[in-house]
């Protein structure tokens, strides 16, 4: 009953999370025909029914229900940005298109691939490809091979700003953490009750040559997250890691490792939503030459509310990255979406960057201004 009532819910709330680069699936909602305020409280954000669909690896929906449609959508995106800079130094890009491939197979199997056709006016790469068999512990848990996401929490993969999370993606030293990146590898993962456990061993986050070659110049890791949640409750707890091995350019090895851990409240009631992230992370030898190993934090303090009958959303996000080696990054943006029209999304940003370099100055940066417009758009209407 829990598969059938969170597939009918939530799957066609994924229809507008296509405006941003996310995992958005616009054809679950062409299939389903329900409202997208069902899974999203700030669009493409996910609430708690949203993150719980996610989180089966859409195993919790009807493959009749699919079948209505064709599993082919088309995305297409142009950004601008003010302080773009090489290889990208048009600040206006046009160049932006993608075609995404997802549904089931059967009851027992999923898939999503997506490939760039353009990608900031060049050739495209392989995003995502990964197919997972969810019949396993009475279809509660599953095993997925491919290119695939790692466990890290919901918002890394499906948020509403334009701007990449900094924390999980610090670097420290020759090393710089993947932890909210698409990579080669496999996961496993629980999804029962109030308990959503997850591991994955990955290597390299190349295109499909990444595939075989499995850890070209990014090491290997496993990297984990475990979390309480429910798909009525607007509140999620959890931590997420890793533990890995890292090729240092003299030709020793660093090895790391990362701790966090994490809570999420959806907007309720009039109060807005929340994201918090404490993150700490280690490298024992982060750069050629390092006599010391570097004990580095982090935190990512997030705050978003959808206004106007959630035409609009409007959030906030401040950031602080310590590498552990002297050098202390804070990062902030504000950010304002408007829905315009079933497949049509305008994002703005506006973010702001100061470095302390342990010398006692700080440097603070230029605003950036940043926009995009993204199109989405199933190959074919539903038969109903």
């Amino acid at each position: 009953m829990l598969r059938v009532t969170l597939g009918a819910a939530c799957v066609a709330a994924f229809v507008f999370a296509g405006r941003t680069p996310v995992l958005a699936m616009p054809t679950f909602g062409e299939a389903y025909g329900v409202s997208c305020s069902q899974c999203h409280t700030a669009v493409p954000a996910l609430n708690a029914y949203g993150r719980y669909v996610q989180r089966s690896q859409y195993a919790y929906m009807d493959a009749a229900v699919l079948k209505k449609v064709v599993p082919l959508w088309v995305g297409y995106q142009t950004n601008y940005d003010s302080q773009a800079s090489a290889p990208d130094t048009h600040r206006l890009i046009f160049g932006n298109v993608a075609v995404h491939a997802v549904g089931l197979v059967g009851d027992n199997f999923s898939y999503h691939v997506q490939q760039w056709l353009q990608n900031d006016n060049q050739g495209g790469g392989l995003d995502t490809a990964w197919v997972s068999y969810n019949g396993l512990f009475k279809h509660n848990g599953y095993l997925e091979v491919g290119k695939l996401e790692v466990p890290a929490p919901s918002p890394y993969s499906m948020w509403l700003e334009i701007a990449p999370f900094n924390t999980p993606e610090v670097t420290v030293g020759e090393h710089t953490y993947q932890l909210d990146a698409n990579r080669w590898g496999a996961k496993a993962g629980y999804l029962h009750g109030s308990l959503s456990a997850e591991a994955a061993y990955v290597g390299s986050d190349a295109d499909l040559n990444g595939a075989s070659d499995f850890v070209p110049g990014n090491g290997k890791a496993l990297q984990y997250r475990a979390a309480f949640m429910r798909p009525k409750n607007p509140l999620e707890v959890g931590v997420y890691g890793t533990t890995g091995t890292f090729p240092i350019s003299d030709g020793l090895t660093d090895r790391f490792s990362a701790l966090a851990g994490y809570f999420q409240r959806d907007p309720t009631h009039g109060v807005p939503g929340v994201l918090f992230v404490y993150q700490t992370t280690h490298d024992s030898y982060p750069i050629a030459g390092a006599t010391a190993p570097a004990n580095g934090r982090g935190y990512i303090l997030n705050a978003y509310q959808p206004i106007f009958k959630d035409k609009v959303v409007v959030g906030f996000r401040r950031e602080m990255t310590d590498d552990g080696m002297g050098t202390i990054n804070h990062y902030g943006n504000i950010d304002l979406t408007v829905q315009i029209a079933r497949y049509l999304r305008l994002y703005t940003e506006v973010g702001l960057s100061g470095t302390n370099a342990g010398n006692g100055a700080d440097r603070i940066g230029t605003p950036a201004w940043r926009a995009f417009v993204w199109w989405t758009m199933p190959v074919a209407k539903a038969k109903r």
